[in-house]
């Protein structure tokens, strides 16, 4: 388990190399507090009071080394969730389970447990049920939890950051590669991230910031499998076919054009932010497209991937040495 949570956090938390602001990152005093955490009673309900409270006493005078310790309380509030996940099976069983997390009002009157009662007593610590796909049910945290609590020992820029950060996680961007938000909803997130770097080029998550656009970019400027932002070409050539002998009229699906939507999307917003990283990004990648009638091809697709996954991108979280301290100490 511990391994495979591991190469989880890996594929999760890796960082790209982009001018990281590493000054404010105390190792000794931020290694002290991470193996302070793994000394606390992990499978106690109310756990993370106790590592907020820590958090509070170590942090409160000093806002930049906080920003990072932060990044620790959450990690550690996450990774607190398999304990209590397994608290969950085996105080009820999946029926009782699912018929809360569904509000059945066929199976909840027949239960002989209090499920609610329990949900709501985990709340105050910042657990609430999620499902994946209604087949498995596990506590998860609620992201708003520690943000509410401890934002003021943060930085300005850094609480700005996690508040947003928090406030879009209420509908994520993609499932099973389709976009399930609008696109104005995409240009909004990549804006406040894009307006944040261009104001604090230093700001101590900027590699994960960068990442977090870089992610959100792909579905405007690449597309997904089901979401694509080219529209078919359907132009019609006559065409001869010598085996029968006589013309026809072809659709042909090649040089696709950019969907109007996307389109304007991108030009507003390089029109409004002429100046930013991104907004730069965006001019470019439409003053190639205007070259090509608007049409597809793969040098501006690979203009694309060369900008939002470059060849240089380095697997670094700075962090993960403490995360990795937490894992080796509390997980199985």
């Amino acid at each position: 388990m511990k391994k495979l949570l591991i190469s989880i956090i890996l594929c999760l938390f890796v960082a790209v190399g982009y001018g990281q602001n590493l000054t404010d990152l105390d190792d000794a005093k931020l290694t002290d507090f991470t193996n302070k955490l793994t000394k606390l009673p992990f499978s106690e309900r109310d756990v993370i009071i106790k590592a907020g409270a820590l958090f509070e006493q170590e942090f409160k005078d000093d806002p930049y080394v906080a920003d990072w310790a932060f990044q620790i309380l959450y990690f550690y509030h996450e990774i607190s969730c398999e304990d209590k996940t397994v608290t969950l099976h085996k105080t009820f069983s999946d029926e009782e389970i699912r018929g809360y997390f569904h509000n059945d009002i066929w199976v909840l009157p027949k239960l002989k447990s209090n499920i609610s009662s329990f949900i709501k007593e985990y709340a105050q610590w910042g657990y609430r049920i999620s499902s994946d796909e209604d087949t498995s049910y596990a506590m998860e945290v609620d992201s708003t939890f520690l943000i509410k609590r401890y934002s003021k020992y943060l930085s300005q820029d850094y609480a700005y950051y996690f508040t947003n950060y928090v406030a879009d996680l209420g509908v994520t961007p993609y499932w099973h590669s389709e976009l399930n938000v609008s696109i104005s909803e995409i240009m909004r997130r990549v804006q406040w991230r894009d307006l944040l770097l261009d104001k604090n080029p230093d700001f101590v998550r900027n590699d994960l910031v960068t990442r977090e656009i870089e992610y959100l970019l792909f579905s405007i400027t690449k597309g997904l499998e089901h979401t694509p932002i080219y529209g078919e070409n359907r132009d019609q050539m006559k065409v001869h076919d010598p085996r029968e002998g006589f013309d026809f009229t072809k659709i042909s699906n090649e040089g696709e054009i950019i969907l109007p939507e996307y389109k304007s999307a991108i030009q507003s917003y390089y029109r409004a932010f002429p100046e930013t990283k991104w907004g730069l990004y965006l001019t470019e990648f439409m003053h190639r497209l205007s070259l090509n009638k608007y049409r597809f091809s793969n040098e501006i697709d690979n203009f694309v991937l060369e900008n939002l996954f470059p060849e240089n991108r380095k697997n670094i979280d700075p962090i993960l040495k403490y995360k990795d301290i937490l894992i080796d100490n509390l997980m199985d």
